[in-house]
């Protein structure tokens, strides 16, 4: 966390801002990653340039899931499986937002990834995580109040 402190101090400087001011904004003017985000792209940039090594939950089972399209996370038991790289990077990686993950080329998905990461500004992974979590959510509600709406408006009410 003190490489993180001396990127926001940094930061600070070059957007001559004061010492106690937040660094979010400054982050997303100057079009810079801090230090979680940058670890986020590049775990899911890996785990994306290896994804013929993956398997889908639609793969392991055959049960017609909400989670059919995510990577399979594999069982494990011990806590060094749990905390590596390969494991968190299937997590994050299914934490993103299936425009973003449905991307073919690298670069594009690269571009995509750190305009939405630039977008919301995270000092931590499970920030990361739980803001992911809760923009799918707001998506699914606004889609379920779309599609009450339009029934509504085809029964002429």
């Amino acid at each position: 966390m003190r490489i993180f402190q001396l990127q926001k101090n940094a930061i600070r400087i070059v957007g001559k801002a004061g010492w106690h001011v937040s660094c979010r904004n400054l982050f997303k003017d100057l079009n810079i990653l801090p230090l979680p985000c940058l670890y986020t792209s590049e775990i899911v940039c890996c785990i994306k340039a290896n994804m013929e090594e993956m398997k889908y939950n639609e793969e392991v089972h055959e049960h017609c899931t909400c989670q059919k399209s995510n990577l399979h996370n594999q069982f494990c038991r011990t806590t060094p499986f749990k905390n590596g790289s390969a494991k968190v990077g299937i997590k994050l990686y299914n934490k993103l937002p299936n425009t973003i993950k449905r991307i073919k080329m690298v670069q594009e998905f690269k571009r995509r990834l750190k305009y939405f990461l630039l977008q919301h500004i995270l000092y931590s992974v499970d920030e990361y995580i739980s803001i992911s979590s809760s923009t799918l959510l707001n998506f699914l509600l606004l889609c379920t109040l779309f599609l009450v709406l339009s029934n509504f408006t085809k029964r002429g009410y």
